[in-house]
């Protein structure tokens, strides 16, 4: 399925339940200097993720100051993030001149407590080569360094490197329970590109 670039007002782009990808949820928030957005979204673990702009998050009373460090877009720092466990009342708070902020979910009854990943935390690695067309730089946020504290939800940054680049290479698929093979989850893919087009 693909959804093209529109304005969704702060409204999720892929709701919860939704037909097509049940088990995700995806918003783009965007903020000016302080405004905030509130959301809670009952059975789906979070992960907030300023693209630009710095902002302030409260987790059910739980606060994390300063969040994001980049500025005109995605290549300008490396990502940091805030997990929401399922269900959990939060508010985004716009600490700069403005923010666009992605809210990544999946469908969980388990998860734990909030906590931050900060640039310095992410996980770093690299797949593929240049003469196959399948390097690429993957950025865990979430990912196996923090599969204790989450639920289901895994968010990562990647970047194709390289002209031509293929960014789902070797062909997979997650459709079906068969542990340790295959799991089923849905994807969610949100593709910037510079310049922007």
């Amino acid at each position: 399925m693909h959804i093209p670039p529109h304005d969704n007002r702060n409204a999720p782009i892929i709701d919860v339940n939704d037909a097509r990808v049940p088990l995700n949820y995806f918003n783009i928030v965007k903020l000016s200097c302080g405004q905030s957005f509130d959301y809670q979204v009952p059975g789906y673990e979070t992960c907030i993720v300023p693209a630009t702009g710095t902002v302030d998050i409260d987790i059910g009373g739980v606060a994390f100051a300063a969040v994001g460090n980049r500025g005109e877009d995605v290549w300008d720092g490396e990502p940091e993030g805030i997990y929401a466990p399922p269900g959990a009342m939060t508010r985004i708070m716009c600490t700069s001149g403005a923010a666009e902020v992605f809210i990544a979910g999946a469908r969980s009854d388990g998860g734990g407590e909030p906590f931050d990943v900060r640039s310095g935390d992410i996980d770093v690695v690299q797949y593929g080569s240049d003469e196959t067309k399948t390097h690429r730089k993957i950025k865990h946020i979430l990912g196996a360094k923090y599969r204790d504290r989450v639920g289901r939800l895994l968010v990562s940054e990647l970047f194709t490197v390289g002209a031509g680049g293929w960014s789902g290479f070797p062909p997979h698929k997650h459709d079906t329970d068969r542990l340790p093979i295959e799991t089923r989850h849905d994807e969610t893919y949100n593709f910037r590109f510079r310049p922007s087009h």
